[in-house]
């Protein structure tokens, strides 16, 4: 049996003549050819082309047509808004109540609210109203400021009574399934927190995950990887720099013989937060100085063992609250740096640099994570047409930092001009000017310097 491919290379056509066949089948075969002459295939190919170019302007119309029908709305919504009257003023109230009276009128519940399913105690509930009824009647300071913010920090935490809920969202497994395709190169920490997540559910428990460091060049993702597994956690999440750091106070609260002694993060995570498991990164933990007499790091030593966590006591507030099961996770460059004993309490991982197939995914994966950060309504992030393959392939080669950075500049541009699509330039960094100015120095023995001075203005 003879294919219609086959026969058509067996046609021969004669001089002046050409072979025509339709390939606009919607069945997907091959039609029978046609002989024709030249100068009509000729004139067929002119017309399909004059087709082809139609198609493109009109695609092109419909385009500018619905940017200008965008812009059209915008300004129709913008002119309503400033139509209508503003609002009248709210009335005044004046209170004759300082902030300490104002403090000491408020409340907690007389009696040990119930637990609601699927939350922990972070606190001691008889510890805590002794506490708020010692601040009103006899607190041992004679600052003012103090006494009002713990009565208002007692007081909101004790509003729902110790009980903190436990996240733990019930799609883990596909989600982290879907974390290790966005970033190939952590497949093995999400093996780790995916046996973790498991041992929960089979235990009916809190899921414990053992502190984590995150190991590897500048650039391979760790921070981004940390704020995704915070929202497949769907937990809060705090981002602790040691780059810096002079003092454990940011974790753990500043002494309250400080005129601005502040709480910890801990505290305003836990016992003013809502989850009793946020995800706390520690950034960059082989910047900080392990000599000294102050040694930020030193204050992780009894946050990373459960059992000393779940007593630690903010410096500020001074009063212990329960911390076991803060999800920590540690980002250096180098582990050397860090303290032995700190180092011990973590699970390494060193993470590398993705291939070319996992820079494209994780490039898409940020740009769309920025995308729902900057455009939280779904409905305007739907009327954005997606980037190019090219433009895609541009971001793959950035850090994960100028990936989010340069995804912004694309939005903002694209918004300036009421467009729907992103152009090359859109994601184009701004170029630095450069201006030189020369002057000259005349020493005192005649002799002439010339110093050149080069100002970079961005």
């Amino acid at each position: 049996m003879v294919s219609k491919k086959s026969e058509k290379r067996k046609i021969n056509a004669p001089a002046g003549y050409g072979i025509h066949a339709d390939h606009g089948d919607v069945a997907g075969e091959f039609c029978k050819p046609f002989l024709l002459p030249n100068s009509l295939l000729e004139q067929l190919e002119v017309e399909t082309l004059e087709r082809e170019r139609l198609a493109f302007e009109e695609a092109e119309r419909k385009r500018a047509e619905d940017d200008a029908a965008y812009r059209a709305r915008v300004k129709a919504a913008e002119e309503e808004r400033l139509s209508k009257p503003a609002p009248p003023p709210p009335p005044i109230t004046r209170s004759f109540q300082t902030p300490l009276q104002a403090a000491q009128a408020l409340t907690v519940p007389d009696e040990l609210p119930p637990a609601p399913p699927g939350t922990v105690a972070v606190f001691d509930w008889d510890a805590a109203r002794k506490r708020f009824e010692s601040l009103k009647k006899n607190p041992a300071t004679a600052d003012k400021e103090i006494i009002t913010r713990d009565l208002r920090h007692f007081a909101k935490a004790m509003g729902n009574g110790p009980w903190r809920s436990i996240a733990r969202p019930r799609a883990w497994r596909e989600d982290l399934q879907q974390l290790a395709a966005e970033m190939p190169h952590f497949a093995m920490v999400v093996d780790t927190i995916q046996r973790a997540m498991a041992l929960a559910d089979l235990s009916g428990r809190p899921p414990t995950l053992q502190p984590i460091l995150l190991l590897g060049a500048p650039g391979v993702g760790k921070t981004h990887f940390t704020h995704r597994l915070a929202e497949i956690l769907q937990t809060a999440i705090h981002r602790q720099s040691f780059d810096n750091a002079q003092s454990n106070s940011p974790l753990r609260g500043s002494d309250r013989h400080w005129a601005n002694s502040s709480v910890g993060a801990l505290w305003e995570l836990i016992v003013l937060g809502e989850r009793a498991n946020p995800v706390v990164l520690l950034d960059e933990v082989d910047k900080c100085a392990n000599e000294g007499s102050h040694r930020p790091v030193d204050a992780l030593l009894s946050l990373l063992e459960p059992v000393t966590a779940s007593r630690v006591k903010d410096v500020s507030i001074d009063f212990e609250f329960d911390a076991s099961h803060v999800v920590y996770i540690a980002t250096a460059n180098d582990a050397g740096r860090i303290a032995a004993p700190v180092r011990s309490r973590f699970l390494e991982f060193f993470i590398e640099e993705p291939d070319i197939d996992g820079r494209l995914v994780l490039a898409h994966s940020i740009f769309q994570s920025t995308l729902e950060r900057m455009l939280p309504s779904e409905e305007v992030r739907a009327t954005f047409a997606r980037p190019t393959d090219l433009q895609i392939c541009r971001l793959a080669w950035m850090t994960p930092r100028q990936i989010r950075m340069a995804t912004e500049r694309a939005l903002g541009a694209a918004a300036y001009e009421g467009r729907r699509h992103f152009e090359d330039r859109d994601f184009d960094a701004p170029k630095p000017h450069a201006q030189v100015a020369t002057t000259s120095r005349q020493p005192k023995d005649g002799g002439g310097d010339e110093i050149s001075v080069f100002v970079v203005r961005s």
